[in-house]
């Protein structure tokens, strides 16, 4: 049984001075909704300042009226992927990046569970109640929340947390983790910015907590800063770096409808004169509207799909309710397919396969295999380079497939010294950019983040 850890705090023989704090400090605090642990801290200390009061009980006066009550300190562990509510008299559970799935030794009783979920829906200006049970929205720090009540969920009113990452997993950390070899982010970074060009349209696509949204969010780092892009979510995951980026989230119906879909986003997006198209979570009828852009010029949108092979995922893309035209296929360029598994005791996140749609034949949509998981080596080996992608990519730079292997090897040294020395986001996007402008300079760069200066000895990313 897992027990809590970070912010782990016994509030019961605390609530005397917890009602002494509310009644002195109450009123200033009204509204005041805070679940990420950088302002929670800020607000223990805040509150400290003001009353006479151990600091134990100012922490259980935040957790239960201004934060998530018992659920604060699972809310507090960065290692924490999820926190599930699953019914009345039962135990929390969590979802932990390493070990998984736990059973936890904290139950709240439906009072509490509802009292949470209220707070949650005046956050987001949302009515929770038996005529609306069901509750999708967002905490403040940005994490994912569904919730129901007992008219759906007969065992109990239920809280599910996707937890926001205060930073983003990024290209590095794919690296290190082994989700991709350096070779093969290589050549996402070469198709995603598609040598100013053809950038490829990529499809990511794997099973739940798989790792779409990450790969797509350190895959976007490498568009250029001048181009416009425009993401669109459900609940905001993507972040960047760039400046010239606007993130849209749908909206779910209200109690008049309302309602603001995936596919009114992306309409309106393409309205917007956008460069790039980020598109999380492909559902249903937004999907033609996607690859009708693609098919109309739209080069170097992304988008996470789920499905569990190349195969389902076309299966998927033609059928009801996404409904695109087999003809219209081609215009994606490379699926990226993502899985979870268990690696001993921990719990990994690996591409396994990455292909290329090489056109079609008939009813039949034709692919080529690019990188292949090795099944005895866990390893992404490289099984075809020069596909249907790289070649068109030729003639359209004007650059013979020998060189644009080149470039490919120059940036995969470029980004194993950036893995090793595991550079942050802001570091990353800072080296990639440069090298757009200049491959000189950012190796310059990059060697003032590894070592301070510049080394006496040259050519020490020389290929």
């Amino acid at each position: 049984m897992w027990r809590r850890g970070v912010g782990r705090i016994e509030c019961d023989s605390y609530e005397q001075e917890v009602r002494r704090i509310h009644e002195r400090v109450g009123s200033s605090y009204r509204g005041t909704f805070v679940t990420d642990p950088q302002e929670i801290e800020r607000l223990v200390r805040e509150i400290s300042s003001r009353v006479d009061a151990p600091e134990e009980a100012v922490r259980c006066y935040v957790y239960s009226h201004l934060s998530l009550g018992k659920l604060t300190p699972f809310m507090m562990d960065d290692n924490l992927e999820e926190i599930m509510v699953v019914g009345h008299g039962l135990p929390v559970y969590i979802f932990d990046r390493i070990a998984g799935m736990k059973e936890t030794d904290v139950f709240l009783s439906e009072a509490e569970v509802r009292e949470i979920i209220e707070r949650i829906a005046r956050h987001n200006g949302r009515r929770v109640d038996p005529q609306s049970p069901l509750l999708d929205a967002r905490l403040p720090d940005g994490s994912r929340v569904n919730a129901t009540l007992p008219e759906v969920s007969p065992r109990g009113s239920t809280i599910t947390i996707r937890k926001f990452r205060r930073e983003p997993l990024t290209i590095v950390d794919l690296i290190r983790f082994g989700t991709m070899s350096p070779r093969l982010a290589s050549y996402l970074w070469l198709a995603v910015e598609g040598l100013r060009t053809k950038p490829a349209n990529i499809l990511i696509i794997g099973g739940t907590a798989s790792g779409k949204t990450s790969t797509m969010n350190a895959l976007s780092a490498f568009v250029p800063e001048n181009e416009r892009i425009i993401s669109i979510e459900d609940v905001l995951e993507i972040s960047l770096m760039h400046r010239h980026w606007i993130p849209l989230e749908t909206r779910p119906p209200d109690s008049e409808g309302n309602e603001i879909t995936m596919d009114d986003l992306l309409k309106n997006a393409l309205r917007m004169r956008p460069d790039r198209i980020l598109l999380g979570e492909v559902r249903g009828e937004e999907a033609l509207t996607l690859f009708t852009a693609m098919n109309t010029g739209h080069d170097g949108c992304m988008a996470t799909l789920h499905a569990n092979s190349a195969k389902e995922t076309l299966s998927r893309l033609t059928s009801h309710p996404m409904n695109v035209p087999k003809i219209m296929i081609p215009a994606l360029d490379i699926i990226v397919a993502q899985k979870k598994q268990m690696e001993g005791r921990t719990l990994r996140r690996r591409i396994f396969e990455v292909l290329e749609i090489s056109g079609t034949e008939g009813e039949n949509v034709l692919t080529n295999t690019l990188f292949r998981q090795n099944p005895k080596t866990g390893a992404v080996e490289e099984v075809l380079i020069n596909g249907r992608y790289m070649q068109h990519l030729s003639s359209m730079s004007n650059m013979s497939l020998r060189e644009i292997d080149e470039e490919l090897r120059r940036r995969e040294a470029l980004l194993e010294v950036v893995a090793r020395k595991r550079l942050k986001m802001k570091e990353i996007h800072e080296v990639v950019q440069l090298y757009y402008r200049s491959p000189e300079a950012a190796v310059e760069k990059l060697e003032s983040y590894v070592m301070g200066e510049r080394p006496k000895k040259k050519g020490w990313l020389d290929i």
